[in-house]
């Protein structure tokens, strides 16, 4: 039986080379604000690329971006949505812990799905009470 990890964005883009071998390996669960929050990044990598005069590796991160869309997609990856008390209580945690707002979002929805992070982030080892930070 395969481990059920909520994805973390840093793992998704840091992985990118490697991601699909490596996320056949969990039982997945993707928060819709790590969706968007990799949106962001290949958004920001691709204009970035742009100015510098490097399309083809602004080709690459759109690739990339639509490669990952479409596996979510095929694996009908299930979607974890927060509710209004997730944020009320990632709020405090974002401020007693430390930690950034997806972060923080992240961490009650695994603690409230009794799931592991997979992430490479060790802004989690603050977030022990709430999730168990699987890295690879």
């Amino acid at each position: 039986m395969k481990l059920k990890v909520l994805v973390d964005t840093n793992i998704i883009i840091g992985k990118r080379n490697a991601l699909f071998n490596l996320l056949k390996n969990y039982d997945l669960i993707f928060s819709d604000l790590v969706v968007a929050e990799v949106m962001e990044v290949i958004r920001e990598n691709v204009l970035e690329s742009m100015k510098k005069n490097k399309s083809e590796v602004a080709n690459k991160y759109l690739a990339f971006g639509r490669e990952f869309l479409k596996m979510l997609y095929q694996l009908n990856v299930q979607l974890e949505y927060p509710n209004i008390k997730d944020f009320i209580e990632a709020f405090e945690v974002m401020h007693n812990r430390d930690v950034d707002a997806v972060d923080a979002v992240l961490a009650v929805i695994a603690k409230r799905q009794g799931v592991s992070v997979l992430s490479n982030d060790k802004d989690w080892d603050r977030l022990k009470d709430y999730a168990n930070r699987v890295s690879v």
